[in-house]
């Protein structure tokens, strides 16, 4: 009798919170489901450099491309080594793991440097450009492409009036780039825009690539070009971004050498006067821009450009090309907003290559998370990637973060005076201000802990980023079986008191 009266007096309140539990169940799937509908997602590869001449079976220190009489145990190295440039396989396995993670993407960025660092001549630099484009296909027969030169992609030698219309033709270029007008403009200079349409119902959202050819830029190439071609390209690169902002385009730009200094070895990508006129234009249209996506430092690293009211973050892409101890061989999924075109996150796969060289297996693994790893809401925007970067510089967490997954492979020592460098190019584009920084964090006695960076260190964090990802997995589980068992719970009470009443009152 007691049960019942206490059922009876309970049951309203037990109704009331088995509804307010389904109320926000449904309405947190329903913005779930909302999210998905509008969520898309695209692969970003770069820095292949396929090695013609590798062999499976080569010495290292020949760059794998001959026989060591010393190679008495007889490695196979088929999906490469730190001291090679690319097999083919290893392109292969490239392409075939990111089509098996996820082949159903909106578009794919190619960001350049298909070919060997060392490419013996024109011929091997177009053969290997060819083999890349029908690989890419193979993997992606009908995916939106949108490719970008880098400076191992051009035969410098060739005529300039004709080299990048031979390029597009030799290389089977056609099979990636099909618009007449971009081909026009590419075929001039190896740059171009795109505009693409993100939803299908709605035709006024477009996102608009504008994919610059950055050799022409770097002062080390300046002499196989006319001195009016980089002008050239710059008007081009103003007109088109006046065109985007007229239109209202959001615009994702697309270069494959990064603006700045290399801190490492300090010298510019580009010639000074060149950056400053194209970062003039994008103090012009900065609003447009979604993110500056940039490769060729085969590191996993980015930086922001600031200038008075301007913010525009550089994402920087680590390689395929294990070459160098950069980099574990790495492709990057990233996730969007298709109505909003706000980059949301992204997640990077790795392969292990001493692993692979093991076990002759080529097992892709997630390496992190952006969201996850830095601990940040999925919004991946400029702003953010500023608030990042003062983060990383005034937190040991976010430092850590930022140093393993820019030095994920190698063996070095990282000093003080080399992590207050690196974090002074983070936002600063020019030598004065880098130096200036970094001696006045010096003077100032600001110190950071030396950093002995290994292989094993950015293997652990990334495992222990992999288990943390299985817990929220775990978590949201876990929650949704609670709030199953409640409204279980909740059913199994209105039956067992009707029943109960329906017996006493048949007693009475």
């Amino acid at each position: 009798m007691n049960i019942s009266i206490w059922s009876n007096r309970n049951l309203l309140i037990i109704w009331i919170f088995s509804v307010c539990c389904i109320t926000v169940y449904v309405k947190l799937k329903y913005n779930r489901n909302q999210e998905n509908l509008f969520e898309g997602h695209f692969w970003v590869f770069t820095d292949s450099h396929v090695d013609a001449r590798y062999r499976d079976d080569g010495d290292p220190a020949t760059r794998c491309q001959n026989i060591s009489l010393k190679n008495i145990t007889k490695r196979i190295r088929k999906y490469g080594h730190f001291n090679c440039d690319t097999p083919s396989e290893l392109l292969t396995s490239a392409f075939s793991a990111a089509k098996k993670i996820d082949s159903n993407i909106d578009f794919i960025i190619w960001l350049g440097d298909a070919t060997s660092h060392q490419t013996p001549g024109a011929d091997s630099i177009l053969s290997v450009g060819k083999h890349f484009t029908e690989e890419l296909r193979k993997f992606f027969p009908t995916t939106f492409v949108i490719p970008v030169l880098g400076n191992h992609d051009i035969v410098l030698t060739a005529n300039r009036t004709t080299r990048f219309k031979e390029y597009y033709e030799k290389t089977k270029y056609q099979l990636l780039l099909n618009d007449d007008n971009a081909r026009q403009t590419f075929e001039k200079g190896g740059y171009y825009t795109l505009r693409h349409h993100t939803l299908k119902e709605n035709k006024q959202i477009i996102l608009r690539f504008v994919v610059l050819n950055s050799v022409m830029f770097q002062a080390r190439y300046e002499d196989f070009f006319d001195s009016n071609e980089p002008i050239q390209q710059i008007e081009w690169f103003n007109k088109t971004m006046f065109d985007a902002h007229k239109s209202s385009d959001r615009v994702l730009l697309l270069l494959h050498a990064p603006f700045g200094i290399n801190e490492n070895l300090l010298y510019r990508f580009y010639d000074m006067k060149y950056e400053q006129l194209l970062l003039s234009i994008i103090d012009k249209y900065s609003s447009n821009i979604i993110m500056c996506l940039s490769a060729h430092r085969h590191y996993d690293t980015f930086r922001v450009y600031t200038s008075l009211n301007v913010t525009m973050g550089i994402l920087g892409h680590p390689s395929i090309s294990p070459i160098g101890y950069l980099t574990l061989p790495s492709i990057r999924k990233y996730s969007y907003n298709r109505k909003s075109l706000i980059l949301t996150d992204y997640e990077q796969y790795g392969l292990n290559i001493i692993e692979a060289e093991n076990t002759q297996k080529d097992e892709w693994t997630l390496s992190y998370r952006f969201s996850s790893w830095y601990h940040r809401t999925k919004e991946l925007t400029s702003k953010n990637l500023h608030h990042l970067v003062y983060l990383i510089r005034q937190n040991s967490f976010h430092l850590k973060r930022f140093l393993i997954s820019k030095h994920y492979i190698d063996n070095k020592f990282l000093t003080n005076h080399q992590i207050i460098q690196t974090l002074c190019a983070l936002t600063l584009f020019n030598f004065d201000e880098l130096i200036s920084c970094t001696r006045r964090l010096e003077n100032k006695n600001i110190t950071y802990d030396n950093v002995i960076m290994n292989n094993s260190l950015g293997i652990n964090a990334h495992m222990n980023e992999q288990l943390i990802e299985y817990k929220i997995i775990y978590r949201r589980v876990a929650i949704s079986l609670f709030i199953l068992f409640i409204i279980l719970l909740s059913i199994s009470y209105q039956i067992y008191s009707k029943y109960f009443n329906n017996i006493s009152n048949e007693k009475r």
